[in-house]
């Protein structure tokens, strides 16, 4: 029952943000209420904040980088290559739906950040509200302490689920270590000034929902994609329409491009299971890499394997992206503006580009805007691909 109403309350959440015309009276009459809980909460961060030492901050500061892009982009492929090949794809798999909610709520309901509230509401007259300044997006969920919860529970409930520990206390303990350590990713965001605690705890509901969501067909969406020869196609058509209706914020944040990054990496994993599944290599149909860390030669296979993956990743990535840049806007030129413009940026703040792109905003950059994300989504979707297809090719054809 429990797993019915979070499956249900995810795909709710996911249709919503998927209803442009929703959006707005949605935001009117939420919104008010979100700030309303994060200015009363506002006093809980100061007080937090009274207990700073530097071996405290020093701790919370590092601990937040488990939550971060450069960890998924390296954490997630040595977990394919070198530990377990179906968790780290399944994995990456969550994080890619837990992103899109995440960020989709964040942008649907433009939850004020402390400092945001602070200097509004001016709560804090006289007193010094230390914050990272590096946080662009809005503050309603925390994306770490939901991120933190869908992965960490996700990796411990494969692992019992597969035999890797054994039951009772084993198990107990496992979970007992994840729970300590979201709470702990939990109080660094509010310690660090970055979120209130109703962002922590909605951060904690939202992250619940989808861990359970995602566990009641985990085992199914796996079977699809290793063997429904229209997977690739579908998950792409997916992506692209979940992209296209993604809720546009009150101001500029980088939680699409976020989003458009791990739609495409998630795309990319997708497409190379599903070949290499199709094409008869099992490379994902059963666990083996654990058994090699066992042995000098295992060990060595796989160091090997992981140095030539990051490689072939990194040269995927800058190659894509260079062609994509140079390529796509003379092809988007042959577009009409109209057409372009249905590729519409949930953005406000973006200004008009030169008169060439007739309207079409623009990035820092000076990109026009749908050549930027088309070109960022294609890119992490070469990342995927190489993970979980190219990087095992290769090693095979090294005979490594």
């Amino acid at each position: 029952m429990i797993s019915l109403l979070a499956s249900a309350s995810v795909w709710c959440i996911v249709v919503l943000c998927c209803i442009p015309p929703l959006h707005e009276p949605l935001r009117a009459l939420l919104r008010p209420k979100v700030v309303k809980w994060v200015e009363q909460t506002l006093p809980a961060v100061l007080r937090a904040q009274q207990y700073q030492t530097h071996w405290l901050t020093t701790a919370f500061t590092w601990s937040s980088y488990s939550v971060s892009v450069p960890f998924y982009v390296t954490f997630l492929p040595t977990l394919i290559w070198v530990a377990e090949p179906q968790l780290g794809y399944r994995a990456t798999l969550l994080m890619g739906l837990c992103l899109y909610v995440g960020n989709g709520l964040k942008d649907l309901l433009c939850g004020p950040r402390p400092l945001a509230v602070s200097k509004q509401a001016k709560l804090l007259a006289g007193s010094s509200l230390e914050v990272q300044t590096n946080a662009q997006e809005y503050g309603l969920p925390s994306s770490h302490t939901m991120n933190s919860l869908c992965l960490n529970y996700y990796i411990a409930h494969y692992l019992v689920q597969h035999g890797y520990l054994p039951g009772g206390t084993a198990t107990i303990i496992l979970y007992v270590l994840v729970g300590v350590w979201v709470v702990w990713i939990g109080i660094s965001r509010v310690y660090l000034g970055l979120h209130t605690p109703v962002d922590i705890v909605a951060g904690a509901l939202a992250g619940a929902m989808v861990l359970t969501a995602y566990l009641s067909l985990d085992g199914r969406y796996d079977t699809w994609i290793r063997t429904n020869s229209f997977a690739t196609l579908v998950q792409g058509l997916g992506s692209v329409v979940l992209l296209r209706l993604h809720p546009k914020p009150l101001q500029h944040t980088p939680s699409y491009e976020f989003t458009a990054s791990f739609a495409g990496v998630c795309f990319g994993v997708v497409a190379g299971v599903n070949h290499s599944s199709l094409a008869g290599r099992q490379y994902f149909a059963q666990s083996y890499a654990l058994d090699m860390l066992a042995s000098k030669q295992g060990l060595l296979h796989l160091l090997r394997r992981s140095c030539v993956g990051f490689f072939l990743v990194a040269a995927m990535k800058e190659f894509s992206k260079c062609m994509l840049l140079r390529s796509l806007p003379a092809v988007y030129r042959c577009v009409p503006v109209s057409l372009r413009l249905l590729w519409q940026p949930p953005v406000h703040s973006l200004h008009p580009g030169d008169p060439s792109c007739k309207g079409m905003p623009i990035n820092a950059k000076g990109q026009p805007w749908d050549v930027d994300i088309t070109a960022r989504f294609i890119s992490y979707a070469s990342i995927g691909w190489s993970v979980t297809e190219l990087t095992f090719l290769v090693c095979d054809a090294l005979q490594w």
